[in-house]
């Protein structure tokens, strides 16, 4: 309730501010500038540079792939410096829970910028700012800022679509879903154009926006206003997949684990939920699990368990349910700007993607030796390995208990210490990833290599796919 007094007289702002503002958009200086220069602009503390440079990252605009940490960096220096951008990009970044940001963080800090005092996003906006313009949006479709906003996915797309005009790729993608009726449809005032939403897609990805080019994977694999391709649906996932988008190496993932635009090649699919990781630990454990049962059992599986479709997982926003759209007797004029020069198209085709950085640092020419298994159990622990070991994967998903890796270790390894194989690859899969303890690579082969020892075909695979990476 405390917020309740800026709901009226902050949308007002908005509505007076857009038609006030007199001075010149700083948006639109960074969208030209290079990476080069807005990197070395965020370095000598510009917290505007600062905010943008996390969602270069966050994007993977300007060239460079997918980051959620870097991005997480920036924001944080420019939200601690108090910049709208700082704060926006906090909220945009809580839904990836980057660096410990949850759910509630997203409209904490979306109302944090858009409640500003001075109001600077929307006089920024005002300005002909695109991206301020790409923020507004951001927030109205946003259904987190609820109640001291309400939703208003027409006033979104009209602040999307200014943004877009621009040049700012991640406002053309946004808008092209909702032109092509993924999110919204006429309800909202919004006239359906899938064809002019499939053009702002390709241009998109012409200028290398990975999110353009797994919402055309979409497209083609559904047959969605063109006509249905798996293999140009690869194409696209793949494009993106490569340029870190999580979503999209997962999708990647199962094409290859389950042959839906060629040849079965499980190894393939582990690499991509592999990478994925970084964003999407709990559903890349989840599907590099199922490929490594489906290399223990040959590599094939039945056909009446193959997902039909690929699955589609939640892309970019999801709707709200806004009602009828307050009024508006003004708004923003649209700059008039155009569209960014493309960069080469995506349908040239994927090129080969080479292997990813090495994880693993091989050990010595001698046997692995499993190391030190610390004392065992407490007193309140569960009473058989195997009750230990599901307690452990509860802590260690947050499923049905508290998310606590270091619980979930000392649970591991008791089970362990009692000769349980599977607690011996968790293990492995901890140290690897740096979970509950630091990262150590030769730790987690030596943990795979016991648990394999122990008759553990997984953890045989892991082990194997872990040298496999640098060729070893």
């Amino acid at each position: 309730m405390r917020m309740g007094i800026f709901k009226v007289p902050f949308y007002f702002l908005c509505i007076f501010a857009l038609n006030q503002a007199h001075y010149a958009s700083e948006g639109t200086r960074w969208l030209n500038l290079s990476l080069k220069d807005i990197q070395a602009a965020a370095e000598a503390r510009d917290s505007y540079a600062q905010g943008f440079l996390s969602l270069v990252y966050a994007h993977g605009d300007k060239g460079t792939d997918v980051s959620i940490s870097k991005a997480s960096r920036w924001a944080a220096l420019s939200s601690q410096a108090n910049h709208w951008l700082g704060h926006f990009a906090l909220g945009f970044l809580a839904r990836f829970r980057a660096d410990g940001l949850e759910q509630q963080d997203i409209g904490r800090y979306y109302l944090k910028a858009f409640q500003d005092r001075d109001g600077r996003m929307i006089k920024a906006a005002a300005s002909g700012d695109p991206v301020a313009s790409y923020a507004l949006a951001e927030i109205f479709t946003s259904d987190e800022v609820r109640p001291s906003l309400v939703p208003d996915l027409e006033f979104a797309a009209e602040h999307y679509s200014i943004a877009s005009r621009a040049g700012y790729g991640p406002a053309s993608v946004e808008f092209a879903l909702i032109k092509a009726h993924l999110v919204g449809n006429e309800e909202f005032g919004i006239k359906k154009d899938l064809s002019g939403g499939i053009s702002l897609l390709r241009e998109a990805a012409k200028g290398n926006m990975p999110s353009a080019n797994h919402y055309l994977g979409r497209f083609y694999y559904q047959g969605i206003g063109v006509q249905a391709d798996p293999k140009m649906a690869l194409v696209h996932y793949q494009a993106a997949a490569d340029r870190g988008h999580a979503i999209s190496q997962l999708t990647v993932a199962d094409f290859h684990a389950y042959g839906e635009a060629g040849p079965i090649k499980i190894d393939l699919a582990l690499r991509y939920a592999r990478l994925a990781m970084d964003q999407m630990e709990t559903q890349a454990l989840e599907k590099i699990a199922a490929y490594e049962q489906l290399l223990a059992g040959g590599g094939t599986v039945p056909s009446d368990q193959v997902p039909s479709p690929v699955p589609s997982p939640v892309d970019g926003i999801p709707p709200p349910p806004p009602p009828p759209s307050p009024s508006r007797t003004n708004s923003l004029p649209p700059p008039q700007a155009s569209l960014s020069p493309g960069l080469p198209s995506a349908y040239e085709g994927p090129k080969n993607p080479g292997p990813p950085p090495s994880v693993y640092s091989p050990p010595a020419n001698t046997p692995p030796v499993p190391p030190a298994l610390p004392p065992s159990a407490s007193p309140s622990s569960p009473a058989s390995p195997e009750q230990k070991r599901e307690l452990a994967k509860k802590h260690y998903f947050g499923r049905a208990a508290v998310l606590d890796y270091g619980k979930s270790m000392r649970l591991f390894t008791e089970s362990a210490n009692a000769g349980d194989a599977e607690s011996a690859r968790y293990l492995g899969i901890m140290y690897l990833r740096g979970k509950g303890a630091p990262k150590d690579n030769n730790k987690a082969f030596q943990w795979f290599t016991l648990a394999s020892d122990r008759g553990d075909a997984l953890a045989k695979k892991n082990a194997e796919m872990l040298q496999s990476l640098i060729g070893n």
